[in-house]
Order: structure tokens, then C-alpha cells, then sequence
């Protein structure tokens, strides 16, 4: 009987799987996509006429900005293997994909609000 518990203590003690390190990049990326997750959770939509509708991987979201919407990809497309942008220097954003043998896609700011239909 006592015996189980101590085993089992052991056994998660001596695991080599730990939780990532919280450096202060993942502090700021986990609070920015408490924030989205939040207003995903009350089901904001953004029905005005600003706003956009069916982009890729939206989930059925529509956005006013282009930043909305890289925001959501980071937060919600990223963590399930869907692609997403990742600015790589101001104003210049390379797209993340996990496919094997996939080709790294970079765009200006300028040419995903073109892609996606934002206006700002």
C-alpha cells in the first residue's frame, strides 16, 4: 500500500519531461493569447462592414485588422500545425509551416494586407 505512492513519486520525479522554461518572450506571447482566446471564448464576431470574413484558418472569426487576424493565427492556428506568419524583421512576415519539404513563403506587410483584403 505505501509502497504504490512512493513508487509512483519516484517515477514523475526522476521523469525528463519539464515544462518549457517562461522566459519573457513566452510571458508576452502567453498574455497576448490569453487576451484573444478571451474574445474568441465571447464570440466576437465583428459583423460590421469592416471586417472581414472567410480568410484561411479563421475558424469562423472575421477580423477588422490584419493584426487581429496574425494574432489569432499565432495564438490558435499555430499551436495545432495549421500555418501562420511570424514578422522576421518590421514589416516583413515569413509564413511557419510543419509540412516536410515545404517551402518558407515571406511577404511585406503590405502584400498580406493586398492576400487578405485589409485595408490598415
Amino acid at each position: 500500500m505505501i509502497l504504490a505512492p512512493l513508487i509512483l513519486g519516484l517515477a514523475l520525479a526522476s521523469s525528463p519531461y519539464r515544462p518549457l522554461p517562461v522566459d519573457g518572450q513566452t510571458v508576452r506571447q502567453t498574455a497576448v493569447c490569453t487576451k484573444e482566446k478571451a474574445v474568441a471564448a465571447k464570440g466576437s464576431t465583428n459583423s460590421d462592414a469592416t471586417s472581414i470574413a472567410n480568410l484561411p484558418f479563421a475558424m469562423g472569426r472575421r477580423f477588422s485588422t490584419l493584426d487581429e487576424y496574425l494574432t489569432h493565427l499565432k495564438c490558435r492556428a499555430a499551436p495545432i500545425d495549421l500555418p501562420w506568419w511570424s514578422e522576421v524583421r518590421p514589416g516583413v512576415y515569413q509564413q511557419v509551416k510543419h509540412l516536410p519539404g515545404a517551402k518558407p513563403e515571406v511577404a511585406t506587410r503590405a502584400e498580406l494586407l493586398r492576400r487578405f483584403g485589409f485595408s490598415k
